[in-house]
């Protein structure tokens, strides 16, 4: 991935969407042997707006490849990659005459049961909604300031990866056990991905707060 696609975040925007699809994990390297890149070669898939086409290029064929290539141009794909912004703008577009592109991001998870989920794993740190409006832990933000930001999505589906949750959350299938030299002092949270799902789900139909010139912090 070019380094201009990864200090913008593109890759945090793109993987976790394709591996909670596919359950195939993508690791972004800017130089050296991969199996498929993005640049100016191979099949087109993307145009940057008001600028080149995007290619992906497999060097390594494999059905994993194949999957990615069509993943991105599917419609989930299309959605993951035109939502993407930088300071409030989006960057990329499926096609090019692409000028403009709003998205609604959808989610397949259960609504239901992601707000059961979200209370019951993420309650005792975060506001959750009225249900625990006098909960949490003063120094996390709520789930409706999280809403209101731009790359909310990303920062749930793919909440694991930020700490503090990698010293006590367990992802089924994603997150390596618990060493036994590493003591987790706190009831840990073990989730599946398709319960994350589920609770990103849940979070889209919160009314995002509005946080004026942003999260500041120091």
């Amino acid at each position: 991935m070019p380094d201009e696609m990864l200090a913008s975040g593109f890759d945090k925007q793109i993987l976790p969407r394709f591996k909670f699809k596919h359950r195939v994990d993508v690791a972004p390297v800017t130089e050296g042997e991969a199996d498929m890149a993005l640049g100016d070669q191979g099949e087109r898939v993307f145009q940057i707006i008001g600028g080149d086409e995007v290619r992906l290029d497999i060097a390594m064929p494999s059905p994993e490849a194949d999957l990615f290539l069509d993943w991105l141009r599917s419609d989930p794909g299309i959605a993951a990659v035109e939502s993407f912004e930088v300071d409030g703008k989006p960057v990329y577009a499926a096609t090019e005459a692409a000028s403009e592109v709003v998205v609604k991001e959808t989610f397949d998870g259960d609504t239901q049961v992601g707000a059961r989920l979200a209370l019951v794993h993420c309650g005792r740190c975060h506001v959750v909604d009225d249900r625990n409006r006098m909960g949490g832990i003063g120094s996390t933000p709520s789930f409706e300031a999280m809403r209101g930001r731009p790359d909310w999505s990303t920062l749930f589906l793919a909440f694991y990866a930020e700490n503090p949750h990698p010293s006590f959350t367990q992802v089924e299938g994603v997150t390596e056990p618990f060493g036994p030299d590493r003591q987790v002092h706190i009831v840990p949270v073990e989730i599946t991905l398709d319960e994350i799902e589920a609770i990103t789900a849940f979070v889209a139909t919160l009314k995002p707060k509005d946080l004026g010139g942003g999260v500041q912090s120091n």
